[in-house]
């Protein structure tokens, strides 16, 4: 079977934008890419910024809790996000490696060209800690794990429109209090995920695709319409 990556978006003025966007989210998919050594690509400045601000047009319902905003990072969107440029990608991956990290992460890190740490932001909990739940399930923390979720969606589908690679991952090592001490993410935040970014080209690495790509079914399968 052959699997393709990502692909630039040709932008063509015969071609109805609608048509453009469905393209783009249609071909974002997941693909894990790992080196053993480190890449010494980097994605670079201008559409890291591009990204960044196509990410922060996703839809909030309700603005994060004051307490989350009292720091450098003050804006009322319920994510942050935490970026690190290949060197600081270079810097995590020797810390795990110091640590005996024998998972992925530490060869995902030396392929990735940029990984942005994007978190979400709860609402303070009466919930003791001694329970183990990480937040109160409530109406107020759903909508911001949803807001978080399409800002992390349209960095995706973003970067898969530039012909970037990217891979959604939860973090592992990296939602760890330690790693969040190092990389100075507050503790009252919680991980939503680790996105990488790879070079377009990924034929020289070992690579795989997602795989729960060719299982989501048609519309018919998990939509239907209300007739009253």
């Amino acid at each position: 079977m052959a699997f393709f990556y990502a692909q630039s978006i040709s932008v063509s003025m015969n071609k109805p934008q609608h048509e453009l966007v469905d393209q783009a989210i249609r071909g974002r998919q997941t693909i894990k890419v790992f080196a053993e050594n480190d890449n010494d690509e980097s994605l670079d400045p201008q559409t890291l910024n591009e990204l960044l601000e196509i990410a922060g047009w996703a839809p909030f319902h309700r603005k994060a809790n004051a307490n989350h905003l009292l720091g450098e990072l003050n804006s009322p969107v319920p994510w942050r996000f935490y970026v690190l440029p290949k060197q600081q990608c270079i810097n995590v991956r020797q810390i795990l490696l110091d640590r005996n990290d024998s998972g992925k992460l530490p060869q995902m890190l030396a392929a990735a060209t940029t990984v942005i740490n994007v978190t979400w932001l709860p609402n303070p909990s009466n919930i003791p800690n001694s329970t183990g739940q990480l937040f109160e399930g409530n109406i107020g923390n759903m909508e911001h794990i949803a807001a978080a979720a399409s800002a992390i969606q349209n960095l995706l589908v973003a970067a898969t429109a530039r012909g970037i690679n990217t891979y959604w991952s939860s973090g592992g090592a990296l939602r760890k209090p330690e790693m969040f001490d190092i990389l100075e993410i507050p503790g009252a935040e919680i991980l939503l995920g680790s996105v990488f970014f790879f070079p377009t080209d990924v034929e020289t690495f070992d690579h795989v695709p997602g795989k729960l790509r060719s299982d989501r079914g048609q519309p018919e399968s998990w939509s239907r319409q209300i007739s009253l």
